[in-house]
C-alpha cells in the first residue's frame, strides 16, 4: 500500500548557483530558509501523493524532496500503492467535481472503497511516520488517509490540493461538502491560487504556486543539435544519419485507427514547418478537442480566401480578398502543423479516464478531411519516463508556438516549462494559465477555449504576429525565472513548515 520512492540529489545547490541566470534566486532561497531549516531539524518531513509518474505532482516532487535533503532536511517521498480501480475512479470524479464537471451524484459503494481502502494506506503508513515528523499530503486521493494518521499520532499536518476552479458551483460545493470532514484533520492547507480555496479554508491556506527545475531533463538547456537527436530517437523526425532509437520510441496515430512510429506516412516537418503543439495528459479537461477543432477551422478558412483570391484573378479581377492576413501570413498557416502529444495512458496509474479522453480524441481526427487531417500529428509519448522528458524538451524548444487550451487547469505546468524555454505562448484564459501568461505580454490567451472558433481566432492572430514573438518570449521567461522556478517554492514551503512546528 505504501510505497517509498529513492530520491537522490541530482545536482547541488552550488551547480545551480553556477549559473548566471539562477544565482541570485539561489542566494535568496539559501538566505530566506536558514531558520525554518533549524526549526525543522530532527523531524523527517513526508511528502504523500499518489502516484510516482505522470502529472506535475510527480514530477516536482524529486526536485523538491531533493532540494530539502541538499538544504539538510531528511525527507522523504511516499506514494499510496494501491490496487483498486474503483478508488481511483472515485477520486477522479472528485478531481472533476472541484473543476465544475462530473457527476455530483457521490456513489454509496465507491464512497466505501475510498474509505476502506484509505483506511489500509493509512494503517500502513503510520508504521513510517514518527510523532515529532511533518505530514504533507497532496490531492484527494491520499487525503482520507493522511487524515486517519494525523488523528491518530496527532503528527503536524498539511494538506496540499493542486487542483480547483475559479467559478465555484453546486457541482464544486458538493466535492468540498465530501472533503471538508478529511481536512479538518489537517493543521495547514496548501493551494496553488487564492480563486482555489473554498471559504470554510480561508483563514487557514497558504498560497504555493508549483515551480519546475531549470536543470531536469524536461527544461535542461539543449544545443540544436541535442534537440533534433532527441526528436530523430524518438522518430519524431527522419534522418538517414545514424541515431541509435530509443527502446520504445514516440507512436503516431494512423489513418486505419492503429498506431506507428511517428514518422509514418511522412516526416511530420518539425524542422521546417511552422509548429503548433499542445503536451498535455490525454484529458477532456485539457482542451484537446476544441484546438483541434479550431486548428482545422482556420486551415478551411485561410484556404477558402486563397481559393476565393485565385477565382477573382482568373476572372480578371482585382486578386486581393476581404481578408486582412498578408501573404506571408496565409502561407504560415498553409504550412502550419499541429502536433497533439499526450503519455501512453497505462504510465499514468491514478488517472483512469486517460485511455477514454484519446480515443475520443482519435475519433475527432479520423473524422477531420484527409486534407486537414494531414497536416495534424496525434503523438503517444516514449513510456520511459526520462526518454519521455526529452522529448517534451525538445519539443517544446523546436515548436513555433506552444499551446495550452485547457478548459479548466489548477495550473499547468506545460505553461511554465514553455514560458523558462522562451517559446511562443497560446493558452486558455482560465485558472493558472491566465495566472502564468500576461496576454499580449508573454503570449495570447484564448478567451474561451471550448469554442473553436475563439481558438482559431487567437492562433490566427499569434501566427500573424511574428514580430511579437521575440517580445513575449523574453518576457515569459523573466517571469518564470522571478516566479516559477523551484527555488522560490522551496522557500514557500519552508515559511509553511517551518511556522506550523514552532
Amino acid at each position: 500500500m505504501i510505497r517509498l520512492i529513492d530520491i537522490e540529489v541530482e545536482h547541488t545547490i552550488e551547480e545551480y548557483a553556477t549559473d548566471t541566470v539562477l544565482r541570485d534566486s539561489v542566494r535568496t532561497m539559501q538566505n530566506a530558509v536558514t531558520d525554518d531549516v533549524a526549526a525543522l531539524d530532527g523531524r523527517t518531513v513526508w511528502m504523500v501523493n499518489s502516484t510516482a509518474s505522470g502529472g506535475g505532482v510527480a514530477e516536482m516532487m524529486p526536485k523538491l524532496v531533493g532540494l530539502f535533503r541538499a538544504l539538510g532536511i531528511d525527507a522523504e517521498w511516499a506514494v499510496i500503492d494501491v490496487d483498486e480501480p474503483v478508488f481511483f475512479e472515485f477520486t477522479k470524479g472528485i478531481h472533476n467535481l472541484l473543476h465544475g464537471a462530473g457527476d455530483p451524484d457521490l456513489v454509496d459503494h465507491e464512497r466505501s472503497i475510498y474509505e476502506a481502502t484509505s483506511r489500509s494506506v493509512a494503517d500502513e503508513l503510520e508504521d513510517h511516520i514518527a510523532p515529532e515528523d511533518v505530514l504533507v499530503v497532496h490531492d484527494p486521493q491520499p487525503l482520507a488517509a493522511g487524515s486517519m494518521v494525523a488523528d491518530a499520532l496527532n503528527v503536524p499536518a498539511v494538506w496540499r490540493c493542486h487542483i480547483g476552479s475559479e467559478e465555484h458551483s453546486e457541482k464544486s460545493r458538493t466535492a468540498w461538502e465530501f472533503l471538508r470532514p478529511w481536512i479538518a484533520d489537517y493543521d495547514r492547507t496548501v493551494f496553488t491560487l487564492p480563486a482555489y480555496v473554498p471559504a470554510f479554508l480561508e483563514t487557514e491556506a497558504d498560497i504555493i504556486p508549483p515551480a519546475i527545475d531549470p536543470f531536469s531533463a524536461k527544461n535542461r538547456r539543449l544545443k540544436p543539435q541535442e534537440a533534433a537527436t532527441v526528436l530523430a530517437r524518438a522518430d519524431l523526425i527522419d534522418t538517414d544519419h545514424p541515431v541509435e532509437r530509443f527502446d520504445q520510441p514516440a507512436r503516431r496515430l494512423q489513418a486505419d485507427g492503429t498506431f506507428a512510429p511517428a514518422t509514418d506516412p511522412d516526416d511530420i516537418g518539425l524542422l521546417f514547418r511552422p509548429t503548433i503543439c499542445q503536451i498535455s495528459r490525454w484529458d477532456g479537461l485539457k482542451g484537446f478537442v476544441p484546438l483541434l477543432r479550431g486548428f482545422a477551422e482556420l486551415k478551411r478558412d485561410v484556404r477558402e480566401d486563397v481559393d476565393a483570391s485565385v477565382k477573382t484573378a482568373a476572372n480578371g479581377g482585382d486578386d486581393s480578398t476581404d481578408s486582412e492576413r498578408s501573404a506571408a501570413h496565409r502561407q504560415r498557416i498553409e504550412d502550419a502543423r499541429l502536433l497533439l502529444v499526450g503519455p501512453d495512458p497505462s504510465s499514468v496509474a491514478d488517472d483512469p479516464e486517460g485511455r477514454q479522453a484519446l480515443e475520443n480524441l482519435e475519433e475527432e481526427w479520423l473524422a477531420l478531411d484527409p486534407e486537414v487531417r494531414s497536416d495534424v500529428a496525434v503523438v503517444v509519448m516514449p513510456p520511459d519516463q526520462h526518454d519521455s522528458a526529452l522529448v517534451i524538451n525538445a519539443l517544446q524548444r523546436c515548436s513555433s508556438v506552444v499551446a495550452q487550451n485547457s478548459l479548466q487547469e489548477g495550473f499547468g505546468l506545460t505553461v511554465t516549462e514553455a514560458m523558462w524555454k522562451r517559446a511562443v505562448l497560446m493558452g486558455a484564459d482560465t485558472g493558472g494559465i491566465s495566472a502564468q501568461i500576461r496576454d499580449g505580454e508573454d503570449g495570447r490567451l484564448v478567451p474561451d477555449s471550448g469554442d473553436p472558433a475563439s481558438v482559431a481566432r487567437t492562433l490566427d492572430d499569434v501566427l500573424g504576429s511574428p514580430e511579437r514573438w521575440d517580445d513575449w518570449s523574453y518576457s515569459a521567461q523573466r517571469h518564470v525565472t522571478d516566479t516559477y522556478l523551484v527555488f522560490e517554492q522551496v522557500t514557500r514551503w519552508l515559511d509553511t513548515l517551518g511556522e506550523l512546528v514552532d
